[in-house]
């Protein structure tokens, strides 16, 4: 019992120890040598480092990680960014409590792990002097920014890509000229309304000289423990109490008065709904609403509680509401609403969706009864035409019937859209209602409002939270399922010790080499068939079913079965007394000694006609005429017959040619190639681009080339099409990327280009899709000692079909690398234009495909087209790429247009390293 009583004791002190525990006699050793030596700590003496909130700042977060949480003999130093910079560099301090990662400073410096996320901004508070939401009001403006600062780089990049000349001012600290316009942190302006964002900043980590190499993990594990956790508080409560202070100095003295002795308000919430919902595992409600309130509460002071039961429905609330037993609720502003209910500013706007089915063509709409969306419906329809549903699954039922022709919902996810038509009916602004009498309260509410919340960060956290509670009921159903697993597993043992011995009879032993769904020949058959009749000469067809897949995931197993069936059939009845055997779940095999295939495949044709209108099932069959072939070799052909026929539209068999049989197999070299990562003959060629007004060479783009020593040379149009078929198109995409920052890396070592040249390359939508792809380009740039401002990286609207969320965040990381981002084949296809908003793009590159209609019929609307597409990038200063450039006339419609750069034959095809050195020397010595 002592024993028990003593480890007790010794985990609890662990636990709750408030100083650092070594994870290891080496890291004990570390500790024990630096506690012999005073180390000197650098905190940097700004507002933003140095205020006080709950006994806490930046600076004495870092300094009790050092002093008392590592017990580390520290001596701090205070000062300006610059005096601090200055005395690390002569190594008078050992550690910087902030720094911002760059390349350069890697090589004296190792950082920890990040404490905060940071971005730059150009900002004043002298609102009436500049407009910053105005990037031409910068041209010839002072900008100040502090001495030796890395930000300076960020802004000379924005200016230099948007084409604005301004005069950069170096200072102590340009937050002291923050009358004037100046570069600072997002944290120095939180809450100001004259900003601009520059961009992105690396990560803000602890700085430690080379030297203290190993006490960096010790102080990684300790921010992980705590002080991560720490400074996030911090960084909240910072930005709650500046958003607090601005809301207070925004009130009169009355609303100051009325605040002061407001009460708890009392505000009721939708259980069941996507804006909000009782959660039963966090015990509260959640979703964007319920974030708002707590968010807004913490900013404004002012006390809201939640006060309705969690099984309330809106109808409820909302009575409650007007009997004035609650005081406040989310309302959509609508006419149907009583005339006693005032509303402040939206809060929310969330799309309200029209979810209809394609087949049913009846007038009635369908909507969940006591839902907020039902006030909506009722506005808009006629009420005889409207049903009353209980639950979103009665709701999906009643569409999946063709009761409804359509259903009303803000949460698309609570029904299987795949099934039905989707349509944005309407954006629905939230508000909160209140009474009449409470006017004042409302104009508090709305200050506070207008103080500035991030509803896009709100839905963000509220989305998080959904899914990880969704994460947690699939786990929950995983366990259950493990029980269930761990039943059937040994009732499946005993099972098959039955099995076994049911085996041992021979006519258990014959069925089994028979398919037991469509009694046909099985795979075992197959195999004991062309092995025994390998000479045989004759027709070798392989079927294919097409779509099988999704007819079994959206009709179920049963109707997949059916079809199956149906097919095997149909075989039997059109190639009677011939060999047909089902070899996998889609497939079938068939040998045929008789003459006139073609015939018998039509026929198969027309009797499929009818399973094709019902499931939209058709077949794919490719077949060899086998003379002196083995078998096993007949149906290899016959199989890449197959696959080509599924490659293209309105084909229905193909004979497998002498010709179809090389590229097949061509092809299938190239696929063994690509998976035996076997590129020795893959290389980069430069397509030059020019500057449109001097014709000079600014940048070029790197395209791959392949020449195989047993295959010859492999043109794009074939390898880049077999290399994202089969999910390798990010080995092409990683060595010509390699390839060109290396060649960068020599043309700036010969002093051949400027820091204005970029090399383009491109990354295909599946390469962005891969969670190593920030770090191999990351690993290219560093290795080749190349910065990311000489790189762009090409993207098509291919990124659609990707998860955008992740890939944005992929995107933004390599932003932070300075790889400049650019739009390839712009008009090309129709989802362009909506992505412009969406990425923070550099540049946009004109597909060739309008270009080449001027000086054609079309000239004049491909004109038009081409001008009107032109003004729209430039109004969102991006710059402009026209690629494929040909002729002479193409070349100077784009210079009356003013198109930035151009590429095409015109100018240079695509040449090799050598040659793309010569042509560039040849502009530069201008001869």
């Amino acid at each position: 019992m002592l024993k028990v009583f003593i480890l007790c004791f010794l985990l609890t002190q662990i636990l709750l120890a408030a100083s650092y525990i070594p994870k290891n006699i080496k890291e004990e050793k570390i500790l024990e040598s630096y506690r012999d030596t005073q180390l000197v700590l650098g905190l940097k003496a700004t507002d933003f480092d140095n205020t006080i909130i709950d006994n806490q700042s930046l600076n004495t977060i870092v300094e009790d990680l050092f002093k008392n949480y590592l017990r580390l003999n520290i001596r701090v130093v205070k000062g300006s960014w610059d005096e601090l910079l200055s005395m690390y560099s002569k190594k008078e301090i050992d550690i910087l409590g902030s720094i911002t990662q760059s390349e350069e400073r890697k090589e004296n410096s190792v950082f920890s792990l990040p404490l905060y996320d940071d971005s730059i901004y150009l900002a004043t508070s002298n609102i009436e002097k500049y407009n910053l939401k105005d990037l031409k009001s910068l041209k010839e403006q002072d900008i100040f920014v502090t001495k030796d600062s890395i930000y300076t780089g960020y802004l000379k990049k924005f200016l230099r890509g948007n084409d604005i000349k301004v005069n950069i001012i170096e200072v102590e600290d340009s937050f002291l000229e923050k009358d004037g316009i100046f570069l600072t942190s997002k944290y120095n302006v939180v809450g100001w309304e004259n900003t601009i964002k520059i961009g992105y900043l690396p990560d803000i980590s602890i700085g430690l000289q080379k030297k203290l190499n190993d006490l960096t993990a010790i102080v990684n594990n300790a921010l992980l423990e705590k002080y991560q956790g720490d400074i996030a508080k911090y960084l909240e409560k910072q930005s709650n109490v500046i958003y607090k202070n601005k809301f207070l100095k925004s009130l009169t003295q009355e609303e100051r008065r009325y605040l002061e002795n407001l009460s708890q308000i009392t505000i009721a919430l939708e259980p069941n709904n996507t804006l909000s919902y009782y959660s039963k595992d966090m015990k509260k409600f959640i979703g964007v609403i319920p974030f708002f309130i707590e968010r807004f509460s913490k900013r404004t002071g002012i006390n809201f509680k939640i006060v309705n039961d969690r099984n309330n429905n809106w109808n409820n609330i909302y009575n409650d509401f007007l009997e004035k037993k609650i005081r406040v609720v989310p309302l959509p502003e609508n006419k149907e609403w009583s005339e006693d209910i005032i509303f402040t500013e939206p809060i929310y706007n969330p799309t309200l969706y029209k979810v209809s089915s394609f087949f049913s063509h009846n007038t009635k709409i369908g909507v969940v009864k006591g839902s907020i969306e039902e006030s909506f419906v009722q506005e808009y329809y006629l009420k005889d035409d409207i049903l009353f549903y209980k639950d979103y699954d009665e709701l999906e039922n009643s569409l999946n019937s063709y009761t409804i022709n359509a259903a009303f919902l803000f949460d698309i996810n609570k029904m299987d859209t795949s099934k039905f038509k989707v349509d944005e009916f309407m954006k629905i602004p939230i508000s909160l209602g209140l009474y009449k009498s409470d006017e004042i309260l409302k104009e508090i509410i709305n200050k506070g409002i207008k103080n500035g919340l991030s509803i896009r960060r709100i839905e963000e956290e509220a989305d998080i939270v959904k899914k990880q509670e969704a994460f947690n009921e699939y786990q929950r159903f995983q366990l259950t399922n493990k029980i269930l697993y761990l039943l059937l597993a040994i009732s499946l043992m005993f099972g098959m010790i039955s099995i076994y011995k049911m085996l041992l009879n021979h006519k258990i032993t014959k069925e089994l080499k028979k398919d037991l769904i469509t009694s046909l020949p099985n795979r075992v058959e197959f195999l004991n068939f062309i092995d025994e009749k390998k000479e045989l000469k004759g027709y070798a067809i392989v079927v294919d079913i097409n779509n099988f897949k999704e007819i079994n995931d959206k009709y179920g197993q049963s109707s997949g079965d059916d079809i199956l069936r149906i097919v095997a059939d149909k075989l039997k009845r059109i190639f009677i007394n011939q060999n047909i055997y089902r070899v996998s779940g889609d497939e079938f095999y068939i040998f045929s000694e008789e003459e006139f295939l073609i015939e018998r495949l039509e026929e198969l044709k027309k009797e499929m006609h009818s399973l094709k209108l019902s499931y939209q099932v058709d077949l794919s069959i490719g077949f060899y005429k086998n003379i002196n072939k083995d078998l096993e070799t007949a149906f290899k052909y016959g199989y890449m017959a197959m696959e080509d026929v599924k490659k293209k539209n309105n084909f229905y068999y193909i004979e497998a040619t002498e010709d179809l049989i090389k590229k097949k197999e061509r092809e299938y070299s190239i696929k063994s190639l690509l998976r035996n990562k076997n590129l020795k003959g893959l290389y980069g060629v430069y397509q030059p681009k020019f500057n449109m007004k001097s014709k000079e060479i600014i940048g070029a783009e790197v395209l791959a080339r392949w020449n195989d020593e047993s295959l010859g040379f492999i043109s794009p149009g074939e390898f880049i099409a077999i290399a994202e078929e089969i999910n390798l198109i990010h080995l092409i995409d990683y060595k010509i990327a390699n390839e060109g920052i290396k060649f960068i890396s020599i043309l700036k070592k010969n002093n051949l280009i400027d820091e204005n040249f970029r090399m383009s390359f491109n990354l295909s939508m599946k390469s962005l899709e891969r969670d190593d792809v920030v770090s191999v380009i990351k690993t290219l740039l560093k290795e080749n000692r190349v910065s990311g401002d000489y790189m762009e990286i090409e993207i098509t609207e291919s990124i659609f079909s990707t998860n955008l969320k992740t890939t944005l965040e992929k995107i933004n990381e390599l932003k932070k690398m300075n790889i400049s981002l650019s739009m390839d084949d712009f008009t090309a296809g129709h989802s362009t234009v909506s992505l412009l908003p969406i990425l923070p793009l550099d540049v946009v590159k004109f597909d060739k495909g309008i270009l080449d209609a001027i000086g054609t019929k079309g000239d004049l609307v491909a004109s038009n087209i081409y001008m009107a597409l032109i003004g729209l990038i430039k109004d969102l200063n991006l710059k402009i790429v026209s690629e494929g450039i040909e002729t002479k006339l193409q070349l100077e419609f784009l210079e009356k247009a003013n198109v930035d750069i151009g590429q095409g034959y015109i100018f240079s095809k695509p040449i090799e390293d050598l040659n793309f050195i010569k042509k560039l020397t040849e502009k530069n010595t201008g001869s």
